[in-house]
């Protein structure tokens, strides 16, 4: 898969991630403010590396970076009216991914994730779970059938694409934002991508 050269933003997204959704409501703000269009993909990051492993594997130094993490996530979130509560494992983000996938290409992207996302990060919700992936693809107004027909022949393989697009692309952390090859990671650097956007239009 070739990068983007048409002005379409790659926008990549970890589930598990507070900081991805965070970025969220800013990004699509921005794609609505200035019609360019955004391409969402799932990534799922190291965090077992990033962080210290399994919760009781990490160093006090591994703890207390992951306090100050989701202080800093309660803050931000507090600014948008959401909330975020620290999770209490390592979450499997495989099968969110590829639900993430199969709602995208029903053009159900935001009704799957929104709800999702918000029970997730107020710990109500499974991650891992079959039964409450697909009744939450459900609810989002896709058909049962269809997630299982796609899960058995295309889920693996549209995944395995993000990722490799991801690699491709030079993609590291979540969230990211890619336009024209430049990299944008971070919530925190939407405005120099709003300027790389700004640019484009004067051009």
């Amino acid at each position: 898969m070739a990068p983007n050269d048409n002005g379409v933003v790659d926008a990549f997204i970890d589930l598990r991630s507070p900081y991805s959704y965070l970025a969220l409501q800013p990004a699509r703000a921005l794609a609505q403010r200035t019609g360019v269009a955004f391409e969402w993909w799932p990534v799922i990051t190291d965090f077992r590396s990033a962080y210290g492993g399994e919760v009781e594997q990490r160093s006090p130094r591994d703890v207390a970076k992951l306090k100050y993490l989701y202080m800093d996530c309660r803050r931000l979130a507090k600014l948008q009216g959401l909330t975020i509560r620290s999770t209490t494992k390592l979450w499997d983000a495989g099968l969110g991914s590829q639900a993430m996938l199969f709602a995208k290409s029903r053009n159900c992207l935001w009704e799957f994730c929104d709800p999702l996302l918000a029970a997730f990060w107020r710990r109500e919700f499974d991650l891992e779970s079959p039964v409450q992936i697909e009744a939450a693809l459900v609810s989002a107004g896709l058909q049962a059938g269809d997630w299982r027909e796609y899960l058995n022949a295309d889920a693996q393989r549209d995944l395995d694409a993000a990722f490799e697009r991801a690699e491709l692309l030079g993609v590291f952390g979540a969230p990211t934002f890619v336009y024209r090859g430049e990299l944008f990671w971070g919530g925190d650097r939407l405005d120099l991508l709003a300027a790389a956007l700004n640019r484009r239009e004067q051009a």
